[in-house]
């Protein structure tokens, strides 16, 4: 049963013609149910058919449990370990994107060139990006923050798309840090 306090962010976001929210709480207070409270709703309106959740590797484990257990939502893994079993389950002409409708996806593994392309062509209409501070940019962005930040800037370019970002320490002091997080709520 979810805490009162845990409802807001889903009260913000159904308020919204597509979810556009940032979900910055202290470790431990439930950013990820307070997301799933989201992604569940929006599954059972049918505002969403689609869902993918871009999270740190070590977390992605954390999410198809919490998905499955708390939500009844079964989410395919896609991780480095795990996408070659993935595609076998795929016809020629078919990409795991596609093929299934619920992905827990390693953000440092989607945001390489091999598969960044496909998923951006089929990508679902609800995506939630945990550690999203992990995905701002500022002047001194390189290499693997950048990857991360571009990808999330050509996601957040779909009107369409409901966006839900989760993150315990959205400020680090770096205004434009900051800004380009709050930027892909409303680019």
């Amino acid at each position: 049963t979810p805490r009162p306090y845990q409802l807001v962010p889903l009260l913000v976001a159904l308020k919204q013609p597509k979810a556009r929210v940032l979900i910055a709480d202290d470790v431990g207070v439930g950013k990820t149910v307070e997301a799933c409270l989201i992604a569940a709703e929006l599954l059972a309106r049918g505002e969403a058919k689609r869902l993918a959740v871009l999270c740190p590797p070590h977390l992605a484990e954390q999410w198809q449990r919490e998905l499955s257990a708390k939500f009844h939502i079964d989410a395919k893994l896609v991780l480095a370990s795990t996408v070659a079993r993935l595609e076998r389950e795929c016809a020629a002409d078919q990409s795991i994107f596609e093929v299934h409708d619920h992905l827990v996806i390693s953000i440092d593994f989607i945001k390489s060139n091999r598969y960044r392309a496909d998923f951006l062509r089929t990508c679902p209409e609800l995506v939630i990006v945990d550690e999203a501070h992990t995905c701002t940019r500022d002047v001194e962005s390189r290499g693997s923050r950048h990857q991360r930040h571009e990808l999330l800037l050509d996601l957040a370019k779909s009107p369409d798309r409901h966006l839900i970002l989760v993150t315990a320490t959205p400020h680090s002091g770096n205004e434009a840090a900051f800004r380009s997080l709050v930027g892909l709520l409303e680019p």
